[in-house]
């Protein structure tokens, strides 16, 4: 018997974690395999997933963007070439939408099929890895300052909440940017470098991003009068922003990006201390492993 194991997020508001344990273990057991099960905090459980990975022939992650990205940045860094397998347990999820993983928890946990795979993209930041986004301005990084225990209560209305507060107050800042071999100075209150068309929950952001086409997809916003917001949220929400007339967008394969005007940048969904980075492709950074239509 095959040996998988559950990394679960135990402050993930899934309000579902027996039922979940439950149906993971009875549809991994159909598929021919044990599951070992660990519950832990948001992030450090590195050491867990290197000390079973010698004898997994699978890695489940149930939790939220963050929880996800960090099994993601182990298993690029460390060279892991295990199958890996994503339960939604977060308030965005993005990773999910964008890679048509079932939504609520349990389903995504009764609809896991191992004989069903895909090769996704990840992320290098310098000596780093991500699972799929780096964002620049308070807009995204006052998201990534939500409290957990917002999130739980409020659910995605605490990032609405926030985001229309911010949205009023946006910050400009000056970037430089060396696309490929291009390089550009600009204004922005915007700017994020993803892998994936799910931003935020705006499941269309990006549409032309896809998780296995070896691009990065760079969208800048420009300083906006408050007149222009609103057209610039409802084409976000169409899929069309890039229509807008103060949004530039990208495809690179790498971009460069300096700024003496930020002190924080989200990464994958999380808060983290600004630095200019070097951010690239990871082709094919880890296998994903499918699910089922639920019957």
């Amino acid at each position: 018997m095959k040996k998988a194991l559950a990394i679960i997020n135990r402050t993930a508001g899934m309000g579902q974690k027996a039922e979940l344990e439950a149906a993971l273990i009875r549809n991994l057991k159909s598929q021919d395999y044990e599951t070992v099960i660990k519950y832990t905090k948001l992030t450090g459980f590195k050491h867990i997933v290197m000390k079973h990975e010698p004898d997994t022939d699978l890695f489940v992650v149930a939790g939220g963007d963050g929880t996800v990205s960090e099994l993601i940045s182990i298993l690029v860094s460390e060279n892991i070439k295990t199958p890996a397998a994503v339960i939604p347990a977060g308030t965005v999820n993005d990773f999910a939408r964008a890679n048509d993983i079932p939504l609520n928890p349990v389903s995504a946990a009764k609809t896991l099929d191992t004989t069903s795979a895909k090769t996704v993209d990840t992320i290098q930041l310098n000596e780093n890895y991500a699972g799929y986004l780096v964002a620049f301005g308070n807009f995204m990084t006052s998201f990534a300052k939500v409290k957990s225990s917002v999130k739980n209560k409020l659910g995605r209305a605490a990032y609405l909440i926030r985001g229309i507060r911010t949205i009023i107050s946006l910050k400009t800042y000056r970037l430089n940017m060396k696309v490929d071999q291009v390089e550009m100075e600009i204004d922005s209150v915007f700017t994020v470098v993803s892998k994936i068309s799910s931003v935020g929950s705006v499941e269309k952001l990006i549409p032309e991003a896809k998780s296995n086409d070896g691009l990065l997809h760079i969208l800048n916003v420009a300083p906006v009068k408050f007149k222009e917001l609103l057209p610039l949220i409802l084409k976000a929400f169409k899929g069309d922003i890039t229509d807008h007339p103060k949004v530039t967008y990208l495809t690179a394969e790498q971009i460069e990006i300096r700024s003496n005007d930020l002190e924080d940048m989200n990464i994958d969904g999380d808060i983290n201390d600004y630095e200019d980075v070097k951010i690239s492709v990871v082709k094919d950074g880890i296998t994903l492993v499918q699910h089922k239509t639920e019957e």
